[in-house]
């Protein structure tokens, strides 16, 4: 039998077969243990208890020459599905590459009624020397660490600001309380020992714009690996080329291009306990600062008979700290990762971005993208309708073999299967 037409039972026991799953993460996953209101009083204000979402893992990914089950969280039936097709295409080409060459996170100092930037360039010049170590002692424990402040400079902000940027180091974290401790250490370094009466600190804050947190992921996929019943290889490749050609001029398009990225990006940075909202802003700025519409990039190379993918994401994340550590399902899916390096994590992340944009892409251009959406959404209806326990499947198949498929007609569906039972 395929993986996905396993029991949950069943897979969770073939991943502990595998070495892939823990005796104490399976049997945490078969049972579902709540978190105690002590943690979870401690992670958010108001507690009134907990918000469960599916936790699945996709498959066929082949990453930097090594294969992976992909943990992800999401409420979509599609985004699991998908990413699993996207791979698959992908791994017949060789699977991703990825690469990762930096990552510092950036802290702002913002100084407001600067008058005079060459003086305050000067006066800065005076004490710059001295930063580093206010920094390193404000973190000593990021210093341990082999992190903290990497570099640091300044810029002129139009006529009246002064933006002091701190270029840190986070090692496997994400950092942002490191790095606003940093930045706010720095600040009060600066406002006592610099300057003048007329200069106001504004804020000494992080900033998400992940400029310098940067994966990029490549593949090449067959022409024959992209194939339908009714449409070649090469025709699929080049009208997927063409959509992402659109995409980059249309910013409409561009949109739900990205949404797709996101699908994949999301549900992982979820199942791994990082942080969506940090992603987000990371994206909205990295698109501006490069002009695009759309993150990733599609050719068909005729000549190779393959089309080429590739996507450059700023990744905010971590594989340490915060709700990483807090989560027992975000230490279960990073087991099932094989405890990656955050660098890896952030390949991985970004190679299940490309993924979904793949799939995505081949569903529109050939069948359209409700056939197989509404397919593995046909369960949901089942159930919003008042399905229960063998009758989901049923009504599921049923809804499925409609040429529609709605609330109304799975109600309908569903009173009809209850009467024939009745009978």
């Amino acid at each position: 039998m395929k993986f996905y037409e396993l029991s949950r039972q069943e897979r969770l026991a073939q991943l502990q077969q595998q070495g892939i799953l823990s005796a104490t993460s399976s049997e945490y996953l078969l049972n579902k243990p709540a978190l105690s209101d002590q943690v979870l009083s401690a992670m958010v204000e108001n507690n009134l208890g907990q918000f469960n979402l599916p936790f699945g893992v996709a498959d066929n990914f082949v990453i930097d020459g090594q294969s992976y089950l992909i943990p992800m969280v999401t409420e979509e039936p599609s985004i699991i599905a998908a990413a699993s097709n996207g791979a698959k295409r992908v791994a017949a080409g060789g699977g991703f590459t990825t690469t990762v060459k930096e990552r510092l996170l950036k802290a702002q100092v913002i100084i407001a009624n600067v008058t005079d930037f060459a003086d305050f360039t000067a006066r800065f010049n005076e004490i710059a020397d001295h930063l580093k170590q206010v920094a390193n002692d404000a973190h000593p424990s990021i210093v341990r660490r082999g992190g903290g402040l990497h570099h640091f400079s300044i810029n002129q902000v139009g006529s009246k600001f002064v933006e002091v940027e701190l270029w840190i180091d986070p090692v496997a974290a994400f950092g942002a309380n490191l790095a606003n401790t940093i930045a706010e250490a720095v600040a009060q370094y600066l406002q006592t020992n610099m300057l003048n009466d007329q200069e106001l600190i504004t804020a000494a804050i992080l900033s998400n714009s992940g400029q310098k947190m940067l994966a990029k992921v490549t593949c090449m996929v067959p022409f024959e690996a992209l194939s339908t019943k009714k449409m070649s290889g090469q025709q699929v490749a080049q009208r997927i080329a063409t959509l992402n050609d659109f995409a980059h001029l249309n910013a409409d398009r561009g949109a739900t291009e990205n949404k797709g990225i996101l699908n994949g990006v999301f549900a992982v940075a979820l199942a791994t306990g990082n942080d969506i909202r940090a992603l987000s802003a990371a994206t909205a700025a990295y698109l501006n600062a490069q002009n695009q519409t759309v993150l990733s990039t599609w050719q068909a190379d005729l000549k190779t008979q393959t089309l080429h993918g590739r996507l450059t994401f700023p990744l905010t994340i971590g594989s340490v700290g915060g709700a990483i550590n807090s989560l027992p399902g975000a230490q279960i899916s990073l087991e099932i990762l094989q405890q990656p390096t955050v660098e890896k994590l952030m390949g991985i992340m970004a190679s299940v971005g490309l993924a979904n944009n793949l799939a995505a892409l081949r569903a529109l251009v050939t069948s359209g993208i409700q056939a197989g959406h509404m397919r593995l959404q046909s369960a949901n209806l089942a159930i919003q309708a008042g399905a229960i326990g063998s009758e989901i499947a049923t009504l599921q198949q049923q809804l499925n073999q409609a040429n529609r498929a709605d609330l109304a007609l799975a109600q309908a569906l569903l009173q009809q299967l209850r009467d024939k039972k009745g009978e």
